[in-house]
């Protein structure tokens, strides 16, 4: 019987009328979305910092390329 606490009470799903018990639900529903956002935003965040890199490395690649012309 899964329970939820609220204000340090635990409620059992139970107990719950169809009005709580479609609530509780929502409940749920929001918590996975939440996880779900947070793991898009890490995914993101990484993404971001790929391409962030990939635009540094491509910046310093003519930089090295002129650097070997004119030391020889």
């Amino acid at each position: 019987m899964p329970k939820l606490t609220i204000n340090d009470k635990d409620y059992y799903t139970d107990d719950f009328n169809e009005d709580q018990l479609s609530m509780y639900n929502e409940i749920n529903l929001a918590r996975e979305e939440k996880i779900r956002m947070q793991y898009l935003t890490q995914l993101l965040d990484a993404r971001c910092l790929m391409l962030a890199n990939t635009i540094v490395q491509i910046a310093e690649q003519p930089e090295e390329a002129d650097e070997a012309q004119t030391s020889e």
